[in-house]
């Protein structure tokens, strides 16, 4: 305690602007350091600094590049520094502007390039087995130029609209409506390569819980605007690749011209022009300073996307990365800023920005191995610190003004009725109290054995328990006039949150409904209004009763496994029949199971967006693996098979620089025992899209079955690749998609009706056609072409089933219109 008061004690804030002293400009990048001690910071894009120092420190100096050294001395009780900077003698060469000229491939700016790419290993530290340091983040979300109405038609919340930012945006008003902080400890090894965040202070809008998930917002925002280093080979952003201007290949995608050469007192660097070679590709223009003392490093980086690069919603997209020079000599990057306005055509709307801030860099810390355990990223808030103590870049007036304007907000009635229209909109759900119903999709569906169907579902909210979780629906089929029901809860059995990560839960449910065969149980079991009206919907149906115990254990590495204990009771309906084939004259006439299931799941650096129980991957380029056990339990609560079951499947999304993604997904099996052919494999058709599993579109419902399998899907996006190099069509913007599903199994003499006397026949169309069929020696494959970001919010794709195309009705090739925002 004494140690940690007496280090409190021994800290002072210091905070100032730096300017330029003729223009009296901001200097964006200069470099504070503390002499003889290792704090240090540098200015942010208004050319403001804020920094703890130790009370005995006595002088600072600042620098920046061009401009004159200067040393301050500090004097008791400064906490506030306005510091100008002389512009330095630089030596500039002789520089030839051309306006017309051919680009010439070999230049001494590529050789300079070539020089920086040769030395990227060393100045990515790779040589260093350890670093640490800290890092501040900021990240803003909001409107850009609200409708002046806002400002006096909204009642009681117009003066959330009043407070607007008018400096940050040359000519626009800016309203943040999101605000998040972080300051956080970071650990790197290099052998073998491990990184470690440890976020230790934090501060955040937050929105009514009841309607926003927070924790989304938040999720979604860091992977939009994700950290920025010049030396990867392409910038991640808003879902693509950006290839960087010092990428192994990028010459064969940039031009380079060398603008001036910058001699200082102690360094020379060099100052690039780039661009890109077709202004339509996802690249990057803008200039590069990069140190002229051997090691060819980046000081200083300017990126900005073209307005003719086919990205969608973007107006304005601009990247400030500056780096300076540590002790070794070597260049570590100190700030960062990400900026982007979002809007259509000459309207903008939204606006978003990271900054970040890394200091206190330490390269020979010895980091312990015990600091890699867990998940990489972790919220560890240190009790008893404020952020405002410890932030190395102060908030100007509006940012100090958000966090108390959205709390005042969300005191207002009337706000409150806005965000649940908007979220029944936007999920389908209405809120009563501490309960939602929903979603509004599944109200109304269609079918054959239920005709019109009706279904009234809810689940409860975190202010009835965020420990216990509720969810269930009750239909009505006014064909077969029968009630079906699903009911489903969870309990989190590690005293925390069942829905947030790493949970720890069991769970029950029980449900009685009618399925399609090969269909599991679940609250969302694809009855939606839309598939009504799909061509390929089921036509046989199951009545089932089934009964669920389940529990899930996550550990922070983001290894979970699942162990589930369900009891089914299946009936034919309709006119589903189940012929025996030891006697054609009889038919089965339920199947019961009792299924033991254990999954083991790991998913490396994963994030996701979730709501309660129900999550959603957020795609990046780590792999997803998962393991599948099943076994049967004959003679239990009636269960009258035996089986074994093993499933193994991967995804993964590999991004290709200028070609694009693909994702890939992959699943094998095998079952063991002797099966009715419903519990054997069946290829799902046209579910809701998920990474983790495969769909097919040109298949009809039961139409292949097999006891050991290989599923394959592929969907590649290719960004515009080729279409932005063709006259005339590059103006449209149009993207180019395919894809591939592939199916291919094999049926065990004893489960094949026509070689096996144990189990049942395949049921038949109304017009007599066998509905189920085994694969031949050949795969199912189906493909499909497309454009997207037509019109930017229309995808269009061309379906064809390559082969089995002899089967009675089925569908041999498809027009899909939908809707697809992307940018």
């Amino acid at each position: 305690m004494l140690l940690s008061i007496d280090s409190m004690v021994a800290q002072t804030s210091l905070q100032g602007e730096v300017r330029d002293a003729v223009s009296k400009r901001p200097i964006v990048g200069a470099s504070i350091k503390c002499v003889a001690h290792p704090e240090g910071t540098s200015t942010n894009h208004r050319g403001s600094f804020h920094i703890r120092v130790d009370s005995s420190v006595t002088e600072i100096t600042v620098s920046a590049l061009g401009y004159q050294n200067r040393r301050i001395a500090l004097l008791e009780g400064d906490s506030a520094l306005m510091v100008y900077l002389e512009k330095e003698d630089q030596l500039i060469e002789t520089v030839d502007i051309v306006k017309k000229g051919r680009y010439k491939n070999r230049n001494p700016a590529t050789e300079l390039i070539d020089l920086v790419i040769t030395h990227k290993r060393k100045n990515r530290l790779a040589q260093k087995d350890s670093l640490y340091f800290q890092q501040y983040d900021k990240i803003k979300f909001g409107m850009v130029d609200p409708k002046p109405g806002f400002k006096t038609k909204l009642g009681d919340m117009s003066f959330f609209f009043k407070d607007v930012d008018t400096a940050s945006l040359k000519g626009h008003e800016l309203l943040t409506l999101y605000l998040q902080e972080d300051i956080s400890d970071n650990y790197v090894r290099q052998q073998p390569s491990r990184t470690k965040r440890i976020i230790r202070n934090q501060h955040k809008t937050e929105f009514d819980s009841r309607y926003v998930n927070n924790p989304n917002i938040s999720s979604y925002l860091n992977y939009l605007f994700q950290p920025v280093d010049i030396y990867d080979e392409s910038i991640f952003f808003l879902n693509k690749l950006f290839l960087s201007p010092i990428a192994d290949n990028a010459k064969m995608y940039y031009k380079y011209f060398v603008v001036d050469t910058l001699k200082t007192e102690r360094d020379v660097f060099v100052r690039l022009r780039f661009e890109p070679r077709n202004s339509s590709d996802l690249l990057f223009h803008g200039q590069l300073v990069i140190s002229m003392d051997g090691r060819y490093a980046v000081k200083n980086v300017e990126l900005k996307v073209d307005k003719k690069a086919n990205i969608s919603w973007v107006n304005d997209f601009n990247i400030s990365l500056s780096y300076f020079k540590n002790a070794e000599g070597i260049m570590l990057q100190d700030t960062s800023r990400v900026f982007v306005v979002f809007g259509r055509g000459k309207v903008d709307a939204l606006f978003g920005e990271r900054s970040s801030v890394q200091y206190r860099y330490d390269t020979q810390r010895v980091i312990p191995d015990t600091v890699f355990n867990g998940s990489p990223i972790e919220v560890r808030l240190s009790t008893g610190e404020d952020i405002r103590d410890r932030r190395p870049v102060a908030l100007n007036a509006h940012e100090q003004r958000t966090y108390t304007n959205i709390d005042s907000l969300n005191d207002l009635k009337s706000f409150k009725s806005l965000l649940a229209v908007g979220y029944l909109l936007a999920q389908g759900y209405f809120p009563v109290g501490k309960i939602e119903f929903g979603p509004l999709e599944y109200l109304y569906h269609m079918n054959e054995m239920e005709g019109q169907r009706l279904r009234l579902g809810g689940r409860t909210t975190a202010a009835l328990s965020d420990k216990v979780y509720m969810e269930g629906y009750l239909a009505y089929g006014f064909r077969d006039e029968r009630f079906k029901y699903y009911l489903r809860t969870a309990m989190a059995l590690n005293g925390k949150s069942v829905a947030t990560f790493p949970a720890h839960y069991l769970e029950a449910s029980t449900q009685y409904d009618i399925f399609e065969p090969g269909k599991a149980i679940g609250y969302l079991k694809g009855d939606s209004f839309f598939r009504s009206f799909v061509s390929n919907k089921p036509t046989k149906w199951l009545e089932t009763e089934a009964y669920k115990l389940g529990h899930v254990y996550e550990f922070g590495n983001h290894v979970s496994v699942a162990t589930n204990i369900t009891h089914q009771r299946r009936r034919a309906i309709g006119d589903l029949r189940f012929p025996l084939t030891v006697d054609s004259t009889q038919s089965l006439a339920q199947i019961n199971t009792s299924d033991i299931e254990v999954t083991l799941r790991w998913a490396p650096f994963e994030k996701f967006y979730y709501r309660n129980l129900q999550r959603r991957t957020i795609i990046e380029s780590y792999p997803v693996f998962s393991l599948q056990y099943n076994k049967g339990i004959k003679g239990f609560i009636g269960a009258g098979y035996d089986y074994d079951a093993l499933r193994l499947s991967v995804s993964k999304r590999f991004f290709m620089n200028q070609l694009g993604f693909g994702d890939v997904t992959m699943t094998a099996g095998k079952i063991w025992g002797v099966l009715p052919y419903p519990l054997l494999e069946m290829p799902n058709i046209q579910e809701t899209r998920d990474r983790h599993t495969i769909s097919y579109d040109m298949t009809n419902s039961m139409e292949f079955v097999a006891d050991q399998f290989l599923k394959i899907s592929y969907d590649h996006e290719l960004n515009g690749y080729i279409l932005n190099k063709l006259p005339l069509l590059k103006k449209l913007r149009f993207r180019e998609i395919f894809g591939a599903r592939m199916f291919y199994g094999q049926l065990s003499k004893d489960n094949n009706p026509y070689t096996g006397d144990g189990v049942v026949y395949f049921d038949t169309h109304k017009k007599g056609h066998t509905m189920t069929h085994v694969l031949g020696k050949n795969p199912y494959w189906e493909g499909y072409v497309g454009l997207d970001n037509i019109l930017s919010i229309f995808r269009v794709q061309y379906y064809y089933r390559f082969n089995y195309r002899e089967h009675p009705s089925i569908s041999k090739e498809r027009f899909k219109l939908s809707l697809n925002f992307d940018f």
